[in-house]
């Protein structure tokens, strides 16, 4: 009976351990998402500007007699 309840408390300890890491990964991943949605909008922004710059002319281009 000591060894089943051994076994059992192992694998419980076991079980413990996976619950914490997945919860850990589930905090990176949630962290990674947090991250690219940041960097897409930016991104995004960014390419409006951009086409914001060459509908008006304003790019940083040399004029063509430099």
């Amino acid at each position: 009976m000591a060894e089943l309840e051994s076994r059992v408390v192992d694998l419980e300890l076991r079980f413990m351990k996976l619950e914490r890491f997945a919860q850990e990964l589930s905090d990176v991943v949630a962290d990674q998402r947090r991250q690219i949605d940041a960097l897409t909008l930016e991104t995004k922004r960014l390419r409006d500007r951009l086409s914001e710059e060459e509908e008006q002319g304003t790019s940083n281009e040399r004029p063509p007699h430099y």
